[in-house]
Order: structure tokens, then sequence, then C-alpha cells
């Protein structure tokens, strides 16, 4: 056997050993008898969207109704959004924050975080979508398609259209969205808690205003009661079982009062002005990948309130 054969007889049996591994590996992630522990997998839940509602047996006379952005119906403990057709797919600014905290967790009025939403309709459901701006193209560029294919929403949640308006506007039951945990707007993390009580939580208010609607909601979080600490190899050291954790709440229980504010964007977007570190203003990044360079910068905006003059012809006060 030549050193030439020899090398590819070598290559061959390296490739088989390979595929061999590869095949064992793909084996024991799919079976549970090969050794590995099985895949975590979730179930497909999907409730069947049922056949919509006569819009009065929906909204009855006893529902308290208020107009706005979206008209709001509060009836027997239910929250019901009524969405026009033409605020469909429109981006709206989703605010969450801690009205009332617990105690040794922050201060009321703190805010957890915020993200771009839209409400979209696929037959006889309406899904909320988080929309991101973290990366993008001009959309005239052909590379504005792989973008927009690796930045794709993540729906929040699903509704069921109960019932159709007069005017086409969705009627949608919304109080699931505001006393169960939503991953994006909860805040577990900052009390530093361990699980989340639905049965403990309530919508307190909502009110619907011409741009935004305003959603209060008390959620109850908990934390089991730990076992003392103690250092490896000495007693173990006294701990008040009442006392939290640094920055976290209590063991035990805490209700917090979350504030949740929805607010329609304007369609002619604020034009952006780009940072400078010699001024003190809060910023935001976002990657650009349709400049015409070797890479894709990275864009620092400042966040601004949007001033602008009434009248565009109107002089200046210092003028």
């Amino acid at each position: 056997m030549t050193p030439n054969q020899l090398t590819i007889t070598s290559r061959l049996a390296l490739a088989a050993i390979t595929c061999l591994t590869l095949s064992a590996v793909s084996a024991q992630e799919t079976d549970p008898a090969a050794g590995a522990p099985p895949v975590a997998v979730i179930p497909a839940r999907r409730d069947p969207a049922p056949d919509v509602k006569p819009y009065d047996k929906v909204i009855t006379k006893d529902a308290k109704s208020d107009s706005g952005v979206f008209t709001v119906h509060k009836l027997k403990g239910k929250v019901f959004y009524e969405i026009p057709e033409r605020e469909l797919g429109k981006d709206f600014l989703w605010v969450t924050q801690i009205a009332k905290t617990t105690l040794g967790v922050g201060y009321g009025g703190q805010a957890l975080g915020n993200q771009v939403v839209r409400w979209e309709r696929n037959e006889n459901r309406i899904f909320l979508r988080n929309i991101s701006y973290e990366v993008v193209a001009d959309e005239k560029l052909p590379i504005a398609r792989a973008v927009k294919a690796s930045n794709n929403g993540s729906i929040l949640m699903a509704f069921n259209i109960e019932a159709l308006s007069k005017t086409g506007s969705a009627v949608i039951e919304v109080t699931k969205l505001f006393i169960t945990e939503v991953p994006e707007f909860s805040a577990r993390s900052r009390l530093r808690a361990r699980g989340f009580d639905a049965s403990r939580s309530y919508v307190e208010r909502v009110k619907s205003y011409p741009e935004n609607i305003e959603v209060e909601a008390s959620h109850t979080f908990t934390s089991p009661n730990d076992a003392p600490t103690g250092i490896i190899g000495g007693p173990p050291v006294p701990r008040n079982p009442s006392a939290a954790p640094l920055g976290g709440m209590k063991p035990g229980s805490a209700t917090v009062v979350m504030h949740f504010s929805m607010v329609k964007l304007p369609d002619n977007p604020m034009q952006p002005r780009l940072f400078d570190s010699r001024v003190g203003f809060f910023s935001v990044q976002q990657m650009d990948y349709g400049i015409d360079e070797q890479k894709a910068p990275k864009r620092t905006y400042i966040t601004r309130w949007r001033l602008e003059k009434k009248d565009p012809a109107a002089a200046y006060l210092n003028q």
C-alpha cells in the first residue's frame, strides 16, 4: 500500500468513526434508553379558537366601558379590549413599573423595562408580539431580508376573538395578560422571588385614553424559607428568618402593584440624535447592517423627549 493510499484509508476510517459517533450522540438525544436523559419537550396546548359570538352576548349591558385608543370593557372581574382594525400592526410602547413594592425591595415607581409591541390578527385570534429594533438595515438593500429573517418578533400572548363590533373591531379578553406571569413584564427577578401565585393576583384598575391605556394589577410572588447557611467546617451562622435577602423580598409571600402603560407610537418617528460622550444623555444602541462599510457598526442614540414647535414658522423664545 502506497503512502497516498494509506492516507486515504486513514481519512476514510476517521470519517466512519466520526459518523458512528454522531449517530450515537443523536440516538442518545432522541432515545432515553440510550443512557442520556430525555430532552424536555413542551407539549402543544393550543386551545381551539371558538366561534365568534354576537357582540351583545359578550359585552352585555352590565359592562362598564371606557373609550380611548382601544375601548376597554370591565365585566364581572374580567377585562376586555376592543381593538379597532386601524390599530392592528401598529407599534406601541409597553412600559412596566412597580407602583407599590414590598419591604426591602427598591421603591414605588421604579421602572422594570420597556419594549415595543404590536397587536396582530390571525384568523380568529389576536397575538401580542414583541418587536425589536436592535438590528436594522435599509429596506431597499438586499441585506434587509437577512436582517428581518434573523429578528423575528416573539409572540408574548395569544387571545381568542370573542366578538366583533359593528365596525369590525376585535373584542378579546385580556384578563390573563395582567393576572398571570408574562416573563417580559414580570417583577420576579427584581424581587428575587421563586414563584408566582395567580390566585392571589388581580386587576385593580384600567383606564383608556386617546393615545394610551394604563393598567394596575396586584401580583403576588413567593419565596420559600431557606435553611440557615454556615461556614464549611464550622458552626452554622445565625440568621433572622424574617430578614430579607440583600435587594430581595423576605421569605414567604410578597404582593406588589404593577403598573403597565401601553402608549401608541407616532406613525412619523422622531428624528434620532447620535450620542456624544461629551454630553450626559442616556442612550440606546443599534446595529445597522445597511451602512456601506466593511463591518456593521453600532450606532448609539440619545434618549430624549420629542420637543418640537407646534408652529414650525414661529420664532424661538430667545430670538
